[in-house]
């Protein structure tokens, strides 16, 4: 992962999102305003079928939406905490408060592997998941996601 993961302008705050699918169009244009994503259309499509497959909400608040696709440009994921969370159709059944959208580009399968174990590692851990879910601003919510991101590089360095 040579540029960043994370990028301010695809951290978001929001208090309310009407429903899965508004949330996930919202943070494709979050991937497109950070200059990573292309053709929204093309990966939403791809995002949503993988949602088909099963549903990425991995539990205790957290979904992780990720597909590969032509249209990525480069490795990037956007984050948007929903203060009052979201039905995500989560294996605990629970809402959904964090949510990680990860868009790959087709060629970089190792880097996609990585990110997606990486988050999954960090947001198991309560004393890291909890505070983000209590971020007071998207500028604490994006240095969250940097140490994540940063954990991510060091586990790939070993």
């Amino acid at each position: 992962m040579k540029d960043q993961l994370f990028a301010p302008e695809a951290v978001r705050i929001v208090d309310h999102m009407p429903s899965k699918a508004l949330c996930l169009e919202f943070m494709c244009q979050l991937l497109v305003d950070s200059g990573s994503l292309e053709i929204v259309d093309h990966f939403l499509d791809a995002v949503k079928s993988r949602e088909e497959v099963m549903s990425t909400g991995i539990g205790k608040g957290v979904a992780i939406p990720h597909a590969r696709d032509i249209s990525v440009k480069e490795l990037r994921t956007a984050l948007c905490l929903i203060r009052n969370g979201i039905e995500f159709e989560s294996l605990d059944r629970k809402p959904v408060k964090l949510v990680f959208l990860t868009a790959v580009p087709n060629d970089a399968n190792r880097e996609y592997m990585s990110v997606l174990k990486g988050l999954s590692e960090y947001l198991r851990q309560d004393d890291k998941r909890l505070p983000m879910m209590e971020a007071k601003d998207e500028k604490e919510l994006f240095e969250y996601a940097r140490q994540i991101e940063s954990q991510i590089h060091l586990a790939n360095s070993d």
